[in-house]
């Protein structure tokens, strides 16, 4: 009988019936659903629809998230964390990109959450479009800037770390050694950019983000050197 498959279903201990179509829930439905303590929902979304909705919501839920220390920007399509130690210069690099018709997802503080795609990053509501700027303080981006340079969110795709110049330091200089970070649990380029009185920070950031798009074209132009050197080295040596 209809009312021992309900019963075996409740049984199952479902968090909750929900009802596609706003059809009207059986009378043995409701009595069963009151006795177990379940609730009955419905919706006005047919069945496949609501499958798929419900879908992604639980995924998103459900997905890995976290907090990391940077300020997310959109560059040319790609989506850089800036990191650093405080004062290195992060936000007004940032404020430079910006100037560029570039946009800011978050500043100082950067919510991350893992989805299919990779890794999705986006600003706190309470600090959403706003950016600190040392000896000017809180501004809000959009007022400054028009709408067009902030972002809700984007997904991340290069880390660059600001970090002091030291005169000994073993800076790479070619770019054929790549180095990674790790961010919930998927791997991005990390690259480590020296500051210094003079170096105009974010043209070096927008060379990064746009190196980083031909890399993913195809185009390594530091590996191409290197093969070029290496072949006009072994031409010479067969002579």
């Amino acid at each position: 009988p209809r009312r021992v498959r309900l019963r075996a279903m409740f049984e199952k201990n479902v968090p909750a019936i929900i009802i596609s179509r706003n059809r009207i829930p059986l009378p043995e439905l409701k009595l069963l659903a009151q006795e177990y303590g379940t609730p009955v929902l419905r919706t006005s979304m047919i069945t496949s629809h609501f499958v798929n909705e419900c879908t992604l919501v639980l995924e998103e839920l459900s997905a890995p998230r976290g907090r990391v220390q940077g300020t997310m920007l959109e560059v040319m399509g790609i989506g850089v964390l800036l990191q650093g130690p405080a004062g290195i210069g992060k936000s007004e690099t940032a404020l430079s990109l910006i100037g560029r018709g570039y946009s800011l997802v978050a500043d100082d503080v950067t919510e991350v959450v893992r989805s299919a795609g990779g890794v999705l990053a986006f600003a706190s509501e309470v600090t959403r479009y706003h950016m600190e700027i040392r000896g000017v303080g809180i501004v809000h981006v959009p007022s400054l800037f028009g709408v067009s340079a902030i972002r809700r969110d984007a997904m991340l795709d290069l880390v660059i770390n600001l970090h002091p110049y030291l005169n000994d330091a073993d800076e790479e200089r070619t770019g054929l050694k790549e180095t990674e970070i790790e961010i919930l649990g998927v791997k991005f380029p990390y690259i480590a950019l020296p500051v210094s009185s003079g170096r105009d920070m974010a043209n070096i950031v927008e060379a990064a983000a746009l190196n980083y798009k031909l890399k993913q074209l195809g185009h390594d132009a530091a590996k191409e050197l290197d093969d070029k050197i290496v072949n006009t080295f072994l031409r010479k040596v067969m002579k």
